[in-house]
Order: structure tokens, then C-alpha cells, then sequence
């Protein structure tokens, strides 16, 4: 009996070894399953004045002036003319862009210069510049889906306009260069961010009345936000670019979370060294997030970060990949090729077309 109990053990160590054997995954293989599968067409505005264009399903670095991105209007920057209500150094009177909206098949894009211009994907066409504002950093649908949000750097203003009539319907002041909007308890409570003073400003959104602001030591210099898929946490990019009073900076670019529930900081994000994001998007299901960064060197990058762990899974070239092979060389803002808003397509296959 004892024979047959000991060979019994063995059959089942061997059996065991076997079952670890065939299930042991590979760093490969482990790499492999932690990889994201997206599909979508990733829209990044920049300075530069167009849209880079990058299929989320390949990943792979625009390359083609022509079929990978969208020219919308002149190079511009966001730190000439006027800021915060300051009057900064100025090379061009207008020009270059933030962020964009996207509705019904069409891009609704703010500029620096206060214009917004309207991008028909199907057609490849754009409108003539509409004037707004001033200086627009993003551009956001509201909750109802009907209006679309401009943030205005210049004068601390946020502009609700009709896509459909092409027309403002309200205006209100919030802080000096707001820069990003979003909603939460189905729109009766709303969050705007504050660039050169690193606030987070709470809304009554029916009275449009401040009722918080939301400040943290690691936001010296802030720019658009977005809410997780649950609402549960609102994510600020935090480059921090400047210390308060635009004096040089003493800390870490990152992303600064906020629980929406409590209205308080409860983590930061540090990024790599020379990535300084201006934004982000979350997947549909919200396991990745799109990282829009300046390096403010040659290139601007799109990074993707597991949510859970904050591990960079990708970080691939937007503009040297395709300035460097064309020719181009970037003049303004010190050579540095500086991206910001993302907006995505979810669902889309392939690159629009380009007029």
C-alpha cells in the first residue's frame, strides 16, 4: 500500500511539474498580454498650427506631411501676446492651437489667436476663422453634448458656443488663463483649471459660482484635465513649466489625481525626464491613458500608460519623426516643436482624409 501511495505522489509531482511547465508565461509573452489593444485615431493639436494624426492600432510615428496631419492655420505660441492678462513678447499676431473638439465628424478646433475653425473629416475641408475669443487653450463638449467649451489663457474667461449656429451663447470669467473643463454629478458640478496659478477652480455649474478651489504644492503650472471613465477621479497635467509667478521651476513634471468625491489630491504621477504633458485621454474602458508630452527639444511625444501601475507601455515621436526626414526645421518657441490637446476617434480605422 505505501508502494502504491508513493507512486501515486510521484505521478502527481510529475503531473504538477507538467501543469507549471506549459503554464509558465515568458517576459515576452508577459509583455505581450500587458500591451494595449486600441483602435482609434488619436488627433494632437500643437503650436505648429496642425493636427498630428496617429493610428492607435499600429502605433507607428506620423511620417508624411501629407496624409498625417491636418494643417488648420499658422505656427503660434502660447507664452506671446497677451497671458493671464499680461502682455508677453509677440513674433506673430496669431496663430497655432491647442486642443479640438470632435463632433459629428467634425473637428472643432480653438486657436491662440481667439478663432475657431471647423475641420470636416469626410470632406478634408475647413472653415474660414470664426472669432471668439482671444487665446483658447482646449476646446471640450459640455454635458449635454449641445455646446462646446473654450478655455481662454488671455482673460480667465470660458466661451459656451453652439456648434450649430456658430455662435456664442454665454461668456463668464473663472481665473487668469484657464486651460481645461470637465463635468461630473450628471453636470450640476464642474472643475476648470487655472494655468499660471496651479488652482483647480470647483463650479456650481448652475450658478457658475466658485464654491472651491482645489491647490496642491506639486501644481505650480497646470494645463487641461480629464475625468477617469467612472468619474471618479479627475487627472491634471502638471509640467510645471514655471513656479508660481512664472519663476523658473523647481518641480517634476507629472500628473496630479483628484478624488472627485472628496475634492482632494490623492496622488502624483511623476513622468519621465523630458516629458512634459499638456494633456490626456483615457481608453473607452479605462486601462490606458494617451499622454500628449513636449520634451522642449527637437521632438514632442505620445505616450501610453497603464492606468493601475502608471508604467509607460509606449512613447513614440509625433513631430521630429516627421520633421526630421522632410526638412523641417521648427523657428519659433526656441526649435522646440510643442504639442498639446488630444482628441480621439474611438472606432476609427483609418486616417481621414487631408485637404
Amino acid at each position: 500500500m505505501k508502494k502504491v501511495l508513493l507512486a501515486v505522489a510521484a505521478l502527481a509531482l510529475i503531473a504538477g511539474g507538467y501543469f507549471l511547465a506549459s503554464s509558465h508565461t515568458t517576459p515576452a509573452q508577459a509583455a505581450e498580454k500587458s500591451m494595449p489593444k486600441l483602435h482609434g485615431i488619436a488627433f494632437i493639436s500643437g503650436e505648429g498650427g496642425h493636427i498630428a494624426m496617429v493610428n492607435l492600432a499600429t502605433m507607428k510615428s506620423p511620417t508624411d506631411v501629407e496624409k498625417d496631419r491636418i494643417v488648420i492655420t499658422e505656427a503660434g505660441s502660447e507664452m506671446e501676446g497677451k497671458i493671464a492678462g499680461m502682455t508677453m513678447e509677440q513674433a506673430k499676431k496669431g496663430g497655432g492651437m491647442h486642443g479640438a473638439a470632435l463632433v459629428g465628424g467634425k473637428l472643432y478646433a480653438g486657436l491662440l489667436d481667439g478663432n475657431v475653425v471647423v475641420y470636416d473629416l469626410k470632406t478634408g475641408k475647413k472653415s474660414a476663422p470664426i472669432k471668439v475669443g482671444q487665446k483658447f487653450c482646449d476646446a471640450v463638449v459640455g454635458p449635454d453634448g449641445k455646446h462646446i467649451y473654450f478655455e481662454d489663457m488671455a482673460n480667465g474667461h470660458v466661451y459656451e458656443w453652439d456648434y450649430k449656429t456658430m455662435k456664442t451663447v454665454d461668456e463668464f470669467p473663472i481665473g487668469a488663463a484657464v486651460c481645461g473643463i470637465q463635468w461630473v454629478n450628471n453636470g450640476r458640478k464642474a472643475y476648470v483649471s487655472d494655468m499660471p496659478t496651479g488652482i483647480i477652480y470647483v463650479l456650481d455649474w448652475k450658478t457658475k459660482k466658485v464654491i472651491k478651489k482645489i491647490t496642491d504644492p506639486q501644481m505650480t503650472f497646470i494645463h487641461q484635465i480629464h475625468l477617469t471613465p467612472n468619474g471618479r477621479q479627475l487627472w491634471v497635467s502638471a509640467p510645471n513649466e514655471y513656479d508660481p509667478g512664472l519663476k523658473p521651476p523647481t518641480h517634476k513634471s507629472q500628473i496630479v489625481v483628484i478624488d472627485t468625491r472628496t475634492d482632494k489630491v490623492i496622488d502624483h504621477i511623476v513622468l519621465p525626464p523630458h516629458r512634459y504633458s499638456h494633456d490626456l485621454a483615457f481608453s473607452p474602458d479605462g486601462k490606458w491613458v494617451l499622454i500628449p508630452a513636449r520634451t522642449y527639444q527637437k521632438d514632442s511625444r505620445l505616450m501610453i500608460m497603464n492606468e493601475k501601475t502608471h508604467a509607460i507601455v509606449e512613447d513614440i515621436s509625433v513631430c521630429e519623426s516627421c520633421h526630421k526626414p522632410n526638412g523641417i526645421e521648427v523657428k519659433m518657441a526656441e526649435g522646440h516643436p510643442n504639442l498639446c490637446g488630444i482628441t480621439v476617434a474611438w472606432g476609427m480605422k483609418h486616417k481621414p482624409v487631408t485637404e
